[in-house]
């Protein structure tokens, strides 16, 4: 079980047998100035980069935060700085490609919160360096992008799906890629576009909105691939028109706290390109 954060909530989801029961205290108030008052969010892969990033700018607008992630350690760490600045949060180990995982990373959100209102689908997985021809890829080559991509995706959707719809402004943000959005040869893509659209057109009438961004911004895989292919680093970053990789924080979690707010709630089915230009949609 993960040590327990002082004004905050952590605990483990998936580890049952361990027969550990989830640390809950009352915290700080939240902030009743903020956009996200109120409500709580849910954001997978939340360890580390854009998950990390997006779980402060939400907690920063008053949300209450479940920072799911599959390494604990990594979730705690960001727990424990978000409950120094006074946010409501959870830590709690969870593998989105493992239905039992999901359901019961939800089950211990409501437990503590009493409601999701948000859902950050982050969490994405497989390896888009490597290219595979269409024809030569595996089943387990496929399945490891697929699992935690768009699978472990609809899982936290599914798992999520009565609170957000008894919340009355639910509101889902998958995560997809650029890749996803032009092709490119040699990668399979994603379907988490696919998934945005008929989710949003099904969960429409429950007063859910469901949007896909797809971001480019700094993340420790961006970080490693910056050091290994720098002259690819830097003719990507200058066929960016901004000329830069987006702030987990300041550019991509800010426009997250807009996505999910009542700014804008009339957007549903949509995607958004956080990437600076990199993809132009038409």
């Amino acid at each position: 079980m993960a040590t327990p954060i002082a004004g905050s909530t952590a605990s483990t989801a998936a580890e049952p047998s361990t027969g550990a029961e989830p640390f809950t205290a009352p915290g700080l108030a939240p902030d009743q100035t903020g956009r996200l008052a109120g409500r709580v969010a849910v954001v997978t892969g939340a360890g580390q980069g854009l998950g990390r990033g997006i779980a402060e700018a939400l907690a920063d607008e008053g949300a209450a935060v479940a920072l799911l992630g599959r390494t604990e350690s990594k979730v705690v760490a960001a727990a424990e700085e978000l409950s120094g600045k006074g946010a409501r949060v959870l830590a709690l180990r969870c593998d989105v490609a493992e239905r039992a995982d999901a359901q019961a990373a939800v089950a211990a959100t409501l437990a503590a919160f009493g409601a999701v209102d948000i859902l950050i689908n982050n969490a994405q997985g497989g390896n888009n360096t490597v290219r595979i021809p269409t024809v030569d890829a595996t089943d387990a080559q496929l399945l490891e992008s697929f699992e935690t991509g768009p699978l472990g995706s609809v899982h936290m959707m599914q798992a999520c799906f009565e609170a957000l719809r008894d919340s009355g402004r639910g509101a889902v943000v998958n995560f997809g890629s650029g890749i996803g959005v032009r092709g490119a040869p040699g990668l399979l893509g994603e379907a988490i576009g696919g998934l945005t659209k008929v989710t949003a057109i099904e969960w429409g009438r429950y007063g859910i909105r469901v949007n896909q961004v797809c971001p480019a911004a700094w993340s420790p895989a961006a970080e490693e691939y910056m050091k290994q292919s720098p002259e690819r680093w830097e003719a990507q970053r200058r066929q960016t028109p901004l000329r830069r990789l987006g702030d987990p924080y300041a550019d991509i979690g800010k426009a997250i706290v807009g996505l999910v707010s009542d700014d804008m709630q009339y957007l549903t089915g949509a995607t958004l390109m956080l990437d600076g230009g990199q993809v132009l949609l038409r």
